[in-house]
């Protein structure tokens, strides 16, 4: 199977340094499963400029670069500038991952909805794609309705919500906006995910490795890399009764529309 888009993951997290692995030889070994085009997502600055840099390293990798809701409170407005600069890349082709994430509380929640604004702002600005982060309580989706009333309120729905475990019915909200679902390894092992994934129309829908993070069964006791991604392309195929290339076919072109519809952005 060849083809595969990995819409998330982190080449740039520390666990490949100290595993002494490059973002050269995941980008390889991605390539070797089928999996050609990956998206690295910075989380704050730093982070971001190494996404960047790997991304000029790699041919067929590419940065998306912002401030995860959970560091938000760490941030100043200078933080924001250098972000817009980074931003301004070749090999940029979207803003996050930001949003709003209430899992681990909400003392921060004022500094996440102002840096979260910020930042659909400068995507707004430059025509990219937000990389969506939203999590809330077991129970609440307080954190999924702030999201979209601030992208309601800013008139933009270009982006991914990315490592989605929700209800069918938050999906349907997002989707009615034009935002697309992303599954990652999750799939492989979450029973209600895969009914709410069974239900939505496969072109809303996008796949991801969000590597070092949910590794798919079977390897799922391993650090998870952007190689394994063909599996989650596989449960997505069996839940949706398809051939798994064309399901690789269908979420690569979907993330095609979002991350390379713009004219300055060429593959080549």
């Amino acid at each position: 199977m060849a083809g595969v888009y990995d819409t998330h993951c982190h080449l740039n997290d520390n666990i490949y340094i100290e595993n002494e692995i490059s973002s050269r030889e995941m980008v390889a070994e991605a390539k070797k499963s089928g999996v050609d085009i990956i998206n690295n997502v910075g989380y704050d600055i730093k982070s971001s400029r190494v996404a960047l840099v790997q991304a000029q390293k790699n041919k067929n990798v590419w940065a998306l670069v912002g401030i995860h809701p959970t560091h938000a409170q760490f941030f100043t407005e200078e933080a924001y500038n250098t972000l817009e600069i980074i931003a301004n890349a070749d090999k940029v082709v979207g803003i996050g991952e930001t949003g709003l994430d209430y899992s681990r509380g909400t003392d921060y929640k004022a500094q996440q909805i102002a840096g979260f604004i910020k930042q659909v702002k400068l995507a707004k600005k430059m025509d990219l794609p937000l990389m969506l982060h939203v999590r809330d309580v077991p129970g609440s989706t307080d954190a999924y309705e702030d999201t979209l009333s601030i992208l309601k309120k800013e008139k933009y729905f270009s982006g991914v919500l990315h490592a989605f475990n929700e209800s069918l019915e938050v999906a349907q909200k997002f989707i009615e906006k034009g935002i697309l679902i992303s599954v990652n390894g999750q799939i492989t092992r979450d029973k209600n995910l895969k009914k709410v994934i069974k239900d939505l129309p496969m072109n809303s829908i996008v796949v991801e490795s969000d590597a070092p993070y949910d590794t798919p069964k079977p390897y799922n006791k391993k650090t998870n890399a952007p190689k394994y991604l063909p599996l989650v392309v596989q449960s997505i195929a069996n839940i949706k009764k398809m051939n798994r290339s064309d399901v690789a076919e269908i979420t690569r072109d979907n993330a095609m529309r979002v991350f390379f519809s713009i004219d300055k952005k060429n593959l080549a």
